[in-house]
């Protein structure tokens, strides 16, 4: 017997948590002897962030959904749920299932992956207008849709999966789509109890339980009435995925909630929050029809379509000190020798990854919405990145810049990870990255030239605080004293960018921390088309260097968001998720999930 929760994750809901409640005195209602129960858990793609305090144990990698028991005796079910009994210490009635010792679980994302699309109408008729034909397209491209949940895998596995719409079934009314209806409706029943009367009725219509030949089974509902806030929700290493009105046919959506399927947790930001690493489909996904990223070094380190480019460098001994040359996932297919995703082990569990987030014009990262062309550190939570983890984005480097990990795996270490170089101008455009165990090393590319000989004896009071990202070259060097005297500063003003959906939440201070310098491919300030796919837009800062060309025209602020409609663009308002109020400037392109 499976135990498993729409809410999230009853079997860790500990007696401390007030929710968890005895038995219902109704309808089914029995006491379990001395059963275990597999560990099941669902992950939510809510319309507003946060984390179930019952998911902790999985996150930090204690507990690995499908891999571990829980002693139940005494449990009580009933109609609706199993009740864990009161005093119950979960975390210690937690054990390994016997008779998968040694040996993980690994979920299906290599060859033929057959999926099915079940739309579903409730017992009032309530059904999501979209035609078979269309979803099919929406889904799985069998129509004129380019970009959707098959072409996205697809690329961002360079082909290592394949999706396979549908078994060509007699029940199908188009490739890949069955449909079925239910008995209840979706305007006074949980989603737990929706989900249970779809599997009932795709079990009658097909003649065998579920899974059976599929890999993958996604239900699509009208809308949510009930326990509503999420956009599509997905049981962790397993089959199933529910999505609820618009959003079956997201591609971020969908791939975000497969990566679930997957066995992937959420992946959070530099602001330590539970999904906003926007560098990676497990952070908040793209919410737009036509559009989808690939995923973070942890992840591409989990899934296994780059083993044959994934290493593991152990830093933690004194004195360690190499260089090691990446490319990015976006040209995987000519990086010769070069690694895509590098962990470096801790000896805890909690592994830092290393990438190179290169983001070309036609590779499969070319909508990534963060560190374009950037070199990222992410670190999970636990298990080493091979299994279900919760990652955090800890940095973003450009060239010349380092992070320093103090304390390094609870020692009194520091390792540090420096960008050396980042050339783009090659096919394949490489990072070099040096990762050493000591003293920070210095940017490689830090000036060389000498300051004037007639440098002011008062400092300016704007010369930077961070080294220049990238170090000018050619700065001049006056050999005497300028007559007559100089009209500007020693440290001019230079133009920098950073291409992005959103406005940096500090824009001067990270765009002249790690943009490039103007010129490149933002030749306009402000306009979305200018620098790259997605609604990216040119972000533009003067900032402190060597003399440069003079600073662009001050940008004027961005518009208020208009009154009424959405009351905040970062997070929407029944699941609108802002598509027409103004974020940072601009429509908020992002979904609320």
């Amino acid at each position: 017997m499976h135990l498993q929760s729409s809410a999230a994750f009853l079997a860790l809901l500990a007696s401390a948590f007030p929710h968890v409640t005895q038995a219902k005195q109704q309808g089914l209602h029995r006491k379990l002897a001395a059963n275990d129960c597999t560990i099941m858990a669902v992950e939510a793609l809510g319309l507003e962030e946060g984390e179930d305090p019952e998911m902790i144990l999985i996150n930090n990698g204690e507990v690995t959904p499908g891999h571990h028991k829980l002693n139940i005796a005494g449990a009580e079910i009933d109609d609706s749920a199993v009740h864990v009994p009161p005093g119950l210490d979960i975390a210690s009635s937690v054990r390994q299932n016997v008779e998968k010792e040694g040996r993980r679980r690994l979920v299906d994302t290599i060859g033929n992956l057959n999926m099915l699309l079940v739309k579903v109408t409730d017992v009032g008729g309530l059904v999501y207008p979209d035609s078979a034909t269309t979803m099919s397209d929406e889904v799985f491209g069998t129509g004129v849709d380019p970009v959707n949940l098959k072409s996205g895998l697809e690329e961002c596995s360079w082909d290592k999966l394949t999706v396979v719409p549908g078994l060509s079934d007699s029940n199908e009314v188009a490739t890949g789509v069955i449909e079925v209806d239910i008995g209840i409706s979706f305007t006074n029943n949980t989603r737990g109890t929706i989900r249970n009367a779809i599997t009932t009725a795709v079990q009658t219509k097909l003649g065998h339980s579920l899974p059976g030949p599929y890999d993958y089974v996604l239900y699509s509902v009208q809308n949510c009435y009930v326990d509503c806030g999420w956009a599509a929700y997905a049981y962790i290493n397993s089959w199933n995925s529910v999505y609820q009105g618009v959003y079956y046919k997201r591609p971020g959506v969908l791939i975000h909630e497969l990566g679930h399927n997957f066995g992937l947790a959420h992946s959070g930001g530099l602001d330590g929050q539970t999904y906003t690493d926007h560098t990676c489909s497990m952070g908040n996904p793209h919410y737009s029809d036509d559009a989808f990223q690939c995923f973070n070094p942890a992840k591409n380190f989990q899934l296994n379509w780059y083993n044959d480019a994934k290493i593991t460098e152990d830093p933690r001994t004194n004195g360690y000190d190499t260089t090691l040359t990446m490319v990015g996932i976006d040209e995987y297919n000519i990086r010769g020798g070069s690694p895509v995703t590098i962990r470096l082990e801790t000896g805890g569990g909690a592994d830092y990854f290393v990438g190179f987030n290169r983001a070309s014009a036609t590779g499969p990262n070319r909508l990534n919405d963060e560190g374009d062309n950037q070199v990222t550190i992410v670190q999970v939570n636990g298990n080493n990145g091979e299994s279900y983890s919760q990652s955090f984005l800890k940095a973003k480097l450009s060239q010349g810049q380092s992070y320093a990990i103090t304390n390094y795996g609870g020692t009194t270490q520091t390792v540090t990870i420096t960008a050396t170089s980042i050339d783009i101008s090659t096919t394949p455009g490489t990072a070099v990255v040096r990762i050493t165990n000591g003293s920070t090393p210095s940017p490689t590319n830090a000036p060389t030239n000498p300051p004037p000989t007639n440098a002011p004896t008062n400092p300016p009071t704007n010369v930077p605080t961070f080294p220049p990202t990238p170090a000018p070259t050619n700065a001049p060097v006056p050999t005497f004293p300028p007559s007559p005297a100089p009209t500007r500063a020693p440290v001019a003003d230079v133009s920098k960018y950073v291409c992005t959906k959103r406005q940096p939440a500090d824009p001067t201070a990270t765009i002249c921390a790690e943009g490039s310098l103007a010129g490149g491919r933002c030749t306009s300030e402000n306009v979305g088309s200018s620098c790259g796919n997605g609604g990216k837009v040119c972000w533009w800062a003067s900032c402190p260097g060597g003399d440069g060309p003079p600073s662009p025209p001050t940008t004027p602020p961005p518009p208020s968001p208009p009154t009424g409609g959405c009351p905040a663009c970062a997070y929407g308002d029944n699941g609108v998720c802002c598509g027409t109020c103004v974020d940072s400037g601009k429509p908020s392109g992002r979904g609320c999930f």
